[in-house]
């Protein structure tokens, strides 16, 4: 070796170990950021949830300065989590549904809209292939046009739910995701309006579909679903494309069925249109199948059963149900769509006097044909497929036409397949006074619930204490201050 390159070595060495001592002891791993701290919220139960997520979503790489303003002074919202809790108890017919929503005011709106930003939702249509009607129809539906109030702050919302815990997993997912938008400056802080749910902007986005899914539509480097309604027509066309839109492919046709048909054919199965055509299904407004829909498929569907509309559904309306899993959301958007087009309706009558069953009234019916046999799943009080499906069966084996529709009259014959000539009456909890609030804060406070001050007023720690006891009971868990929370806890009280 040169001396030189002796030198130079000897040089290189001393800055090293210079540089070794100046930083200390190497442990070969980049150090972990350290979570935020946050000052008491003044509910223990919801801290420890709060600095626990705080930690989880550092590891998983969020900025811990980002938390730290997002998270801080968070209390949880009392009426986020009654409004989650919040079942109707009458689930209202699906005439009813569709006639409330498919109102002169929301044609007439989405048309004045649809002429303010005509070039835009040319371009958006052209664009992503999913009609402007459709388009129109989810806007109007999820926040009015954009004149539906975001009365909250999506942090909190979002906090609140993940902290509830009933749905613990998924709420935290929505809560990085909001992080992550602020991190990467999509959103400003100040921007983060949403529903009770979390869900933002005029679109009802949740944050995980609106870092995959949002559109920066006129390129000024937002992506703005508040303000900006280019970037929300955009948005909702992007949204239904990736999750399958089919340009130029129809969403539904009514259809008129012939005599003595097999309603049990409307089960969700889908066909091609030329073998419905086969069955002597026809459009009700008698115009033949056009030629390139013989090849499409579909399925059948009776909303209100066999007196009501009959409908053959394609493949995008399934799409639109990607929005709102719901078969009414679906058809309202299309109807919406089809007025904005100055298509009319649907030409069949519901069949109002048929009846329609509430909550009550499904439930009962889904405990009774799991007791016959017919599995309709577990009963909630919710008229879904599988109990669909177990209505089928049912009517199949009475020789009934086989359409898989609640009503009252079906209910009837259910009882008697039963052995029950008449229900029993249902005990309807209400809600308690300040007196009583104050004696089942007491109960709870003595039975080891931690209720708080039994001062007459629901707050965090006597809804916990609540659905503590609940849950020990064995009772549906809603936190709600009722006569029958406050007689079980007197029964629990003298055991």
């Amino acid at each position: 070796m040169t001396k030189g390159y002796q030198m130079a070595r000897a040089f290189i060495l001393a800055v090293a170990v210079s540089l070794a001592i100046a930083c200390g002891p190497s442990t070969g791993l980049a150090q972990t950021p350290q979570p935020p701290t946050f000052q008491p919220s003044g509910n223990r139960a919801f801290d420890e949830w709060r600095d626990d997520f705080a930690r989880r979503a550092v590891q998983r790489g969020r900025d811990p300065a980002v938390l730290a303003r997002l998270m801080a002074g968070i209390t949880p919202d009392e009426r986020v989590i009654e409004l989650d809790q919040r079942q109707p108890e009458f689930v209202s017919p699906v005439w009813d549904y569709v006639t409330n929503r498919v109102t002169e005011n929301r044609i007439s709106s989405g048309r004045a809209l649809k002429t303010e930003i005509q070039s835009t939702l040319d371009a958006v249509e052209a664009r992503y292939g999913v009609p402007q009607g459709i388009i129109l129809g989810i806007w109007g539906l999820e926040s009015n046009y954009g004149e539906a109030a975001l009365n909250w702050d999506a942090q909190t919302a979002l906090a609140t739910l993940a902290y509830e815990g009933r749905r613990r997993d998924q709420f935290e997912g929505y809560l990085l995701a909001l992080v992550e938008m602020v991190e990467r400056d999509l959103a400003s802080q100040g921007q983060l309006r949403s529903s009770w749910a979390g869900a933002l902007g005029q679109p009802q986005f949740m944050p995980d579909v609106y870092l995959t899914t949002a559109v920066d539509w006129d390129g000024d480097g937002h992506r703005d679903i508040w303000n900006n309604r280019s970037d929300v027509a955009a948005s909702i066309g992007n949204y239904l494309q990736d999750r399958g839109w089919r340009r130029g492919e129809p969403v539904f046709e009514e259809v008129r069925l012939p005599d003595n048909f097999d309603y049990a054919l409307a089960d969700g199965t889908q066909r091609t249109i030329a073998d419905w055509n086969e069955r002597g299904v026809r459009r009700i407004d008698g115009v033949s199948w056009p030629g390139p829909e013989w090849g499409l498929q579909a399925q059948l569907f009776l909303p209100a059963g066999a007196n009501g509309p009959a409908l053959m559904l394609y493949h995008n309306f399934g799409v639109i149900r990607r929005y709102n899993n719901s078969d009414r959301y679906a058809l309202v958007v299309s109807l919406l769509a089809r007025a904005f087009d100055g298509r009319g309706g649907l030409v069949s009558d519901w069949p109002r006097a048929a009846g329609s069953l509430n909550r009550e009234q499904i439930l009962e019916l889904q405990t009774l044909l799991n007791g016959l046999g017919y599995d309709s799943g577990n009963p909630d009080g919710l008229f879904g497929s599988g109990t669909r499906r177990a209505v089928r069966n049912y009517q199949s084996a009475q020789s009934l036409p086989a359409d898989g529709f609640p009503t009252a009259a079906l209910l009837t014959r259910v009882r008697a397949s039963a052995g029950i000539t008449a229900p029993e009456p249902a005990r309807v909890p209400r809600g308690l006074q300040r007196s009583g609030i104050r004696e089942l804060q007491r109960l709870l406070n003595r039975q080891g619930y931690r209720a708080g001050t039994a001062d007459g007023v629901i707050g965090s720690r006597t809804r916990d204490a609540i659905r503590a006891f609940e849950r020990a009971e064995g009772m549906e868990v809603r936190g709600r201050a009722t006569d029958v929370v406050l007689e079980r806890a007197r029964a629990a009280g003298r055991r």
